[in-house]
């Protein structure tokens, strides 16, 4: 019985059962310092990536505010090409369209939006890019699809963005020559709180193409 065994046996059954073993155990501790190792390394580089995006992200706030188009197109380019997991790459988006329009490249800033809302799941950051994408769109003289795209986003489906798409959905109707259905729009982004000066300019700016 195990229980009667010597010393000098006990240690001879370790003996045999580490030698049978010993591989097993050997390969576990290896993989086990592996797996340690290579999460440390993917922190190390994943705190790398996010600096250096950071970083690239704040030369573009700073290209953008001091109105360096070229600059900040580049930034926003690299930014989007280099680091395209990080959530920097779905802002850099935002400023690199804004750049594409500053320099009057509509059709860029369509496609770089476009991008955009098809890859990101945040719904308030979708929501922004909708309404910029749909204001390019009006730029481009593209009124049905710009409406199409903002009229299933009505109040009150889009929270407290609804103000802003009734609006845009005024000029966009305003633009097809719809100036009543317009008026209406722009009436509605007031009553959900919508009180800029230049809403107020829109809706008075209407009743005359919107009467008899």
């Amino acid at each position: 019985m195990e229980t009667y065994m010597t010393e000098e046996e006990r240690l001879e059954a370790l003996q045999r059962w580490w030698k049978d073993h010993r591989r097993a155990l050997l390969g576990g501790v290896l993989l086990g310092l592996a797996v340690v190792a290579g999460w440390n390394m993917w922190q190390s580089n994943r705190q790398a990536t996010a600096e250096q995006a950071s970083a690239l992200y704040q030369q573009l706030l700073k290209a953008t505010a001091e109105q360096q188009t070229e600059s900040a197109q580049k930034l926003g380019e690299r930014i989007v090409e280099k680091y395209p997991s990080t959530l920097y790459a779905h802002y850099a988006r935002l400023f690199l369209a804004r750049a594409k329009v500053t320099a009057g490249d509509l059709q860029g800033a369509r496609q770089v939006l476009e991008e955009e809302l098809a890859k990101s799941d945040d719904d308030g950051l979708k929501h922004i890019v909708r309404l910029r994408l749909a204001s390019v769109l009006l730029g481009q003289g593209e009124i049905d699809p710009a409406l199409r795209l903002v009229e299933p986003f009505a109040a009150p489906a889009s929270g407290k963005f609804a103000p802003l798409y009734e609006e845009l959905k005024g000029d966009l109707l305003a633009a097809a020559k719809r100036p009543a259905e317009a008026l209406k729009a722009y009436q509605k982004a007031k009553e959900l709180g919508n009180a800029s000066p230049l809403l107020e300019l829109k809706l008075s700016d209407l009743p005359a193409a919107a009467g008899p």
